[in-house]
């Protein structure tokens, strides 16, 4: 029998994890400090551990809270997949099929993919998760979901994998970036540059695909920052930290703090692609991957504003 008050004080428990502050946590949930606290304490009473440490600083993880942190998010991941379960059987969904994605196809591929899956196939019942690349890929591999859309090789052993979206890259800068005034950036021009890229555990093949530009142009890329996502990414761009290459598709997540540029280079990849075990044989998985490349296929690559130069110089 699922116990809901663990699933309760566990959900407090990540609200003052990710806050690092019971007031604003209590905010965040809706209720009052001192309740919070004491639920925390329960909490606390019923693992015989302490999992934070309080201070005048501050709150902070202790080491016990720590070590639970990410089997407490995986236990709520799988409570909430749970929970879907039901609901779907309920309404005589029974046929589930679970999904890791990356941020860029929790917005580029799954809208659609679980509309037009709904309308399709209304006895399919499709959980999602969001998922660093390499998360998807273990979660795939061990069995624990079906399909993951990340950046992906395009082998990997026991898997297949199918390119969903292409899209090319393109350059993001800092809003007062001197390259912000030119219609097109060269390669060989970002010699200098610190980069901020996905980690190559993260995405081989793209990360790859990048070095081997810059290779190319003369010179092999300053890594500064590592990032699990192109949110991420834009946003430590914006913070003035470096450059950064990202598909064209990601600009959406752009705002007033970082431009986006042309490169003279064209570089195509695969920004999502579809891997799962086929061995397994469950039948609704083909039919998802189908309907996800169909959606694919009608994508295209965005349009990128021009240059203030460029504006001038066309009016």
């Amino acid at each position: 029998m699922i116990d809901f008050r663990l699933l309760r004080h566990f959900s407090y428990f990540l609200a003052v994890a990710d806050e690092r502050h019971f007031g604003k946590a209590a905010k965040r949930l809706g209720m009052s400090q001192p309740p919070l606290s004491q639920q925390i304490q329960v909490l606390e009473k019923s693992l015989g551990v302490r999992v934070f440490e309080r201070s005048r600083q501050g709150v902070q993880l202790s080491r016990e809270g720590a070590a639970i942190l990410a089997p407490v998010h995986r236990f709520m991941e799988h409570a909430q997949r749970l929970q879907q379960a039901v609901t779907d059987a309920r309404q005589g969904r029974t046929d589930i099929v679970t999904v890791g994605a990356i941020s860029s196809a929790m917005f580029d591929i799954m809208p659609r993919l679980l509309r037009a899956a709904r309308r399709l196939h209304p006895q399919l019942s499709l959980a999602v998760m969001e998922a660093r690349s390499d998360e998807a890929l273990s979660a795939v591999q061990s069995g624990e979901i079906d399909i993951a859309f990340g950046r992906f090789d395009d082998r990997i052993a026991s898997l297949q994998i199918r390119p969903i979206l292409y899209d090319r890259l393109v350059l993001v800068l800092p809003v007062d970036h001197p390259l912000t005034q030119r219609g097109r950036v060269a390669l060989a021009e970002l010699a200098d540059e610190n980069f901020v890229l996905f980690p190559r555990r993260s995405s081989p093949s793209f990360f790859d695909q990048i070095t081997s530009a810059c290779r190319d142009a003369g010179f092999s890329p300053h890594v500064l920052y590592e990032v699990h996502s192109v949110v991420s990414q834009i946003a430590y761009v914006g913070c003035g930290v470096g450059v950064g290459m990202v598909p064209s598709r990601a600009m959406r997540f752009g705002g007033g703090d970082v431009v986006f540029r042309p490169l003279v280079e064209t570089i195509n990849v695969v920004s999502i692609a579809a891997a799962w075990n086929a061995a397994r044989r469950k039948q609704p998985v083909p039919l998802i991957v189908d309907i996800a490349a169909d959606i694919g296929a009608d994508r295209e690559a965005l349009p990128i504003a021009a240059s203030p130069a460029e504006t001038a110089a066309a009016k």
